[in-house]
C-alpha cells in the first residue's frame, strides 16, 4: 500500500502581544529548541514532506514588521496538523485492507485456494509494514508534543498571557489527537499479525485436508459411472462461456511454441558457436570436464529459447485468442519460458552432437528424450492445477487426469533410471535412484488403489518440480560461477581493465569469491520458493514467494526480512571500508602535522574504532526496527549475566576505556608487570599486548594496569637511568676506583653527557666498600645492553689495575 503525500497546510502566524512575559519568552525558545532537536528522529517520506511546508500567514492577521512572530508549533508546517491527513488516509486504507481480508477469509460462498491465500498473505505483510512505519512516526510526535506540554505545564499559571493558554488548549488537543491515531496504528498491527497468523494457519489446514482427502478409488464401479453422469459438466467447460471454450486454439498455440523451440534451437546453438561461445565435445573420460567447459553456452542456449518461447506464445495469444485467453492462457504463458529453457539447454547436452554424443554414447541414448518429456510434464502439472482452481472439469474426470499423470511420471522416472543403471559411468547413483523411483511408482499406485489420489498428485507433482528446479538452479549456479572466474581471471581482458585502476588481483579474486557467493544464496533463495509452491512451476506464483521472502515478517516489533539483513551486510561493509580510510587518513595525512605522540595517536585512533561500530551497531538496530522496548529482555539477560560470569569481561572493558582516556600506559611505552619487561605493542578495548625481548607477545587484561602497581619506564620521557652497584676491597684508593668508572662510563655513546654520570659511596663493610654509578641512557631500552657493555669495560679497566671487584 502506498502512503499517500502529506496534506500541505496554511497556518496562522499569531503576534505576541506587548505584555508577553521573560519567562514566556523563554518558553518559546525551549520550544524552539525542542522543535529542531525532535527533527533529529523526524521520519522521513510524507512527514518530511509536510515538515518543509511553509506556513501560509493568515490574511486577517495584523502585520507588525516591528516585532518578531511567534512559530505556533501547533499550527505550523513542522505540527501535527500538517500530516495528521496523511495518517488519517494511511490508517484508513489499512482498515478498508483488513476487512476486505478478514471477510474472504470468513466467506462460506466459496473455497480460498493456495494462490489467493498467498496474495491476502502479501496485502497483510504490506499493511503490517506500513502500520509499523505509521507508529514509529506518530511516535515520534507523540513525544515531541509530550516535550512541549512539560514545558507549558499542565495548569495555567497567575496572571499567564492569553496566548501562552491558548497554546496549552491547543497543544493538549494534539495530543490528544496523535495518541488515538498511535492507538489506530498499533491496533491495526495486531491485526495484521493475527489476520496473518489465521492465514498461515488456514494454508496448513488446507495443505493437509489435500494431502488426506480420501476419494472413490478407480477400482470401485461407482467411479466410473460418476464419470459418465459427469458428461454434461466436462463438456460445459469446452462450450462458448466455459473456462475451455478455445481449447483448440490454446492446444494449437501449446503446439506451435513448442515446434518453434524445437526447430529454432539448433540455429541458436550454431549461432551461439558462430559468435564464439566455448562448447566442448566429450570423450569417453572428459564427460564432466566437457559439461563444465560448456555451460555457458548451455545456459544461454536455454534462456534464449525460453524468450523465443514467450515471444511465440505471447504473439500467438495476442493474434488467435479473444482477450488474451483467460487464466489457462495466462498459465501457460507464466510456464512455457521454464518449457523452452528447458529444451533448450538440454539439446547442448543430449542433441546428436551434444556433450554426451561422443562421450558417452550409451547414456545419450538412455537419457534421449528426457528434456522434453520434463517441460511437457513441467506444462501439464500446472495445467492441471489451473483446471482445479478453475473447476474446469467434474470431480471425477480431474482426478481421472490426475491418477495418469501421477503414475506416468513415476513410470518415466523409473525407466529413466533403469537404462541409466547399464551404464559404466551412472552405476554408482542410478540403482539408488531407480530403488527410490520404485518405491515412488509403488506408492503412487497403493494410493490410488485406496482413494488417496491428491497424495499420490501432490507427491509427484512436488518431486517433478523440486527435481526440475535443482536441475535449474545448479545450472544457473555452474553458469555463474564459470562467468565470474572468466571476468576476475588473471590476465582476462576484463582483470586488466580493473588491474589498472589500481585493483589488486587478490581483490578481483576476493569480489569473484564474493559475488559467486551472493549469487549462490540467491539461487537458493529460488529454489526454496518453488519448493515452497507445492508443486506449481508457475513465473507468478515463484515470484511472489521469492517476494515474501524479501518482505519477511515483523516479530515483536522486529523487522526480519532478507532486505533488511542484505542492508544490514551492505551497510557493515561499506562502514567497514569507512573507517579504514579514515583510520589511513587520520595517521598518515593528519597525524604527522600534529605533534601528538605515538601514544595519543594509537588512543585517538582506538576510540574513533569503536565509536564508530557502536553508532554502525545502532544504526542496525535502527534498520531492523530496535527499540528499546525490544532490548529490554536483553539488558535484563545481559544484567544477569554480568552477575554471576561476566565480571571480568565488564571490568576489563571498562579499565580499557581508563585506559585509553587517561593514558598511564601508551603504546611505545616500557613496562614492567609482575616482573616482566616489555613495549606496549597494541592497547584494546580488553586486554594489552606487551612485546618481550625474546620476540613474544604477552597478553594482559587490562584491569592489572588498574589494580596493580605498574613500572613505568617512559612515562616521564624515552630516558632512562641505570645504576649498577659494585664492591671493592677498603685497601683501594676510593677517589681512584671512582674515577675509573666515570671514565669507563663516559666512553659509551649510549650514556648522555647531561646529566652526567654520578659515583657515590652507598656503604662500608668490614672488608669492602660499595660504590653506586648512576647513568643517564638515551633511550631506555637499551638498559640491557649498556650494563652488558659497562660491566666488561669495568672488569678490564680494574683487572688491569689489579684490583678485585664484585657487584652487589
Amino acid at each position: 500500500m502506498t502512503t499517500r503525500p502529506a496534506a500541505r497546510g496554511s497556518s496562522h502566524l499569531r503576534s505576541p502581544r506587548p505584555g508577553t512575559t521573560c519567562g514566556h519568552m523563554l518558553g518559546v525558545l525551549f520550544l524552539a529548541f525542542g522543535l529542531l532537536c525532535a527533527g533529529v528522529t523526524a521520519p522521513s517520506g510524507p512527514a518530511l514532506a509536510a515538515a518543509q511546508t511553509t506556513a501560509a500567514p493568515s490574511k486577517d492577521a495584523p502585520k507588525d514588521t516591528s516585532k518578531t512572530q511567534q512559530s505556533d508549533p501547533a499550527n505550523s508546517g513542522l505540527g501535527w496538523n500538517a500530516v495528521s491527513a496523511s495518517i488519517d488516509h494511511q490508517l484508513d486504507d489499512s482498515a478498508t485492507v483488513l476487512r476486505q481480508v478478514f471477510t474472504t477469509l470468513n466467506r462460506k460462498d466459496s473455497n480460498t485456494g493456495n494462490s489467493e491465500l498467498d496474495q491476502l498473505s502479501s496485502q497483510v505483510q504490506k499493511v503490517q509494514q506500513n502500520t509499523q512505519d505509521a507508529v514509529t512516526q506518530i511516535q515520534s510526535y507523540d513525544n515531541i508534543t509530550e516535550s512541549f506540554l512539560k514545558i507549558l505545564g499542565p495548569k495555567a499559571a497567575d496572571n499567564e498571557d492569553a496566548s501562552v493558554t491558548s497554546q496549552r488548549q491547543r497543544m493538549q488537543q494534539n495530543s490528544q489527537a496523535v495518541k488515538s491515531a498511535l492507538m489506530r496504528a498499533k491496533l491495526y498491527n495486531l491485526q495484521a499479525q493475527q489476520l496473518n497468523t489465521a492465514i498461515n494457519a488456514r494454508r496448513t489446514r488446507l495443505q493437509h485436508a489435500a494431502l488426506s482427502e480420501r476419494t472413490v478409488s478407480p477400482l470401485a464401479p461407482r467411479f466410473w459411472n460418476t464419470l459418465l453422469t459427469e458428461r454434461a459438466e466436462n463438456r460445459y467447460s469446452l462450450h462458448a462461456g466455459g473456462v475451455l471454450s478455445d481449447w483448440l486454439y490454446l492446444l494449437i498455440g501449446c503446439a506451435i511454441t513448442f515446434v518453434a523451440i524445437g526447430l529454432s534451437s539448433p540455429l541458436i546453438l550454431r549461432l551461439l558457436k558462430r559468435c564464439g561461445a566455448h562448447f566442448r565435445p566429450a570423450t569417453e573420460d572428459s564427460v564432466k570436464e566437457a559439461l563444465s567447459a560448456s555451460i555457458i553456452a548451455i545456459t544461454l542456449n536455454g534462456a534464449l529459447e525460453a524468450l523465443i518461447a514467450t515471444l511465440v506464445w505471447f504473439i500467438w495469444a495476442a493474434a488467435a485468442l479473444p482477450d488474451g485467453g483467460g487464466p489457462i492462457a495466462a498459465i501457460i504463458g507464466e510456464t512455457v519460458p521454464v518449457c523452452g529453457f528447458i529444451i533448450g539447454a538440454g539439446l547442448p547436452v543430449f542433441g546428436r552432437s551434444g556433450v554426451l554424443a561422443q562421450g558417452n554414447p550409451g547414456e545419450r541414448k538412455a537419457l534421449r528424450g528426457v528434456d522434453w518429456i520434463l517441460a511437457i510434464s513441467i506444462l501439464l502439472l500446472d495445467l492441471l492445477r489451473a483446471f482445479q482452481a478453475q473447476d474446469a472439469f467434474g470431480q471425477t474426470l480431474q482426478l481421472l487426469l490426475e491418477i495418469a499423470f501421477s503414475i506416468a511420471i513415476a513410470a518415466c522416472a523409473v525407466d529413466t533410471f533403469r537404462r541409466l543403471s547399464n551404464q559404466n559411468d551412472t552405476r554408482g547413483f542410478a540403482p539408488s535412484a531407480l530403488g527410490v523411483s520404485s518405491l515412488l511408482l509403488a506408492v503412487t499406485v497403493i494410493s490410488i488403489m485406496l482413494g488417496y489420489v491428491a497424495f499420490a498428485f501432490t507427491l509427484n507433482g512436488w518431486l517433478l518440480s523440486l527435481g526440475t528446479g535443482v536441475a535449474i538452479v545448479t545450472l544457473l549456479g555452474l553458469c555463474w560461477r564459470d562467468v565470474l572466474e572468466r571476468l576476475f581471471s588473471e590476465g582476462g581482458f576484463f582483470s586488466l581493465r580493473l588491474v589498472q585502476l589500481g585493483l589488486t588481483q587478490r581483490r578481483l579474486s576476493q569480489i569473484g569469491v564474493i559475488l559467486s557467493g551472493l549469487g549462490n544464496v540467491l539461487l537458493l533463495l529460488l529454489l526454496f520458493s518453488i519448493a515452497q509452491t507445492d508443486g506449481s512451476f508457475s513465473v507468478a506464483d515463484i515470484t511472489n514467494r521469492l517476494w515474501l521472502l524479501f518482505v519477511g515478517n515483523t516479530i515483536h516489533g522486529v523487522k526480519i526480512s532478507l532486505d533488511t539483513v542484505v542492508l544490514a551486510i551492505v551497510l557493515v561493509v561499506v562502514a567497514y571500508y569507512a573507517i579504514r580510510q579514515t583510520r589511513s587518513w587520520l595517521r598518515d595525512r593528519f597525524f604527522p602535522t600534529t605533534r601528538l605522540d605515538i601514544g595519543s595517536r594509537t588512543s585517538i585512533l582506538s576510540i574513533f574504532t569503536y565509536c564508530s561500530w557502536i553508532l554502525v551497531g545502532l544504526g542496525i538496530l535502527s534498520i531492523a526496527g530496535v527499540s528499546v522496548q525490544n532490548l529490554t529482555w536483553v539488558v535484563s539477560a545481559l544484567s544477569v549475566g554480568i552477575g554471576f560470569g561476566l565480571q571480568s569481561i565488564v571490568q576489563n572493558f571498562v579499565s580499557g576505556v581508563i585506559l585509553m582516556a587517561e593514558r598511564p600506559v601508551r603504546v611505545g611505552d616500557m613496562v614492567e608487570i609482575a616482573g616482566t619487561r616489555g613495549d606496549v605493542k597494541r592497547i584494546s578495548i580488553r586486554a594489552t599486548d606487551i612485546g618481550l625481548s625474546d620476540g613474544s607477545t604477552m597478553i594482559v587484561p587490562n584491569s592489572q594496569f588498574i589494580t596493580t602497581s605498574i613500572k613505568n619506564a617512559t612515562l616521564s620521557g624515552a630516558t632512562g637511568v641505570l645504576t649498577l652497584t659494585f664492591k671493592i676491597p677498603l685497601t683501594t684508593d676510593p677517589d681512584k676506583a671512582k674515577a675509573m668508572l666515570l671514565e669507563v662510563a663516559a666512553q659509551r655513546d649510549e650514556v648522555l653527557a647531561t646529566p652526567s654520570p654520578k659515583v657515590r659511596v652507598s656503604a662500608i663493610a668490614g672488608d669492602s666498600l660499595t660504590m653506586t654509578l648512576s647513568v643517564a641512557l638515551i633511550s631506555a631500552r637499551d638498559g640491557g645492553s649498556v650494563q652488558d657493555s659497562i660491566l666488561f669495560d669495568v672488569f678490564r679497566r680494574f683487572h688491569a689495575e689489579d684490583v678485585a671487584i664484585t657487584t652487589a
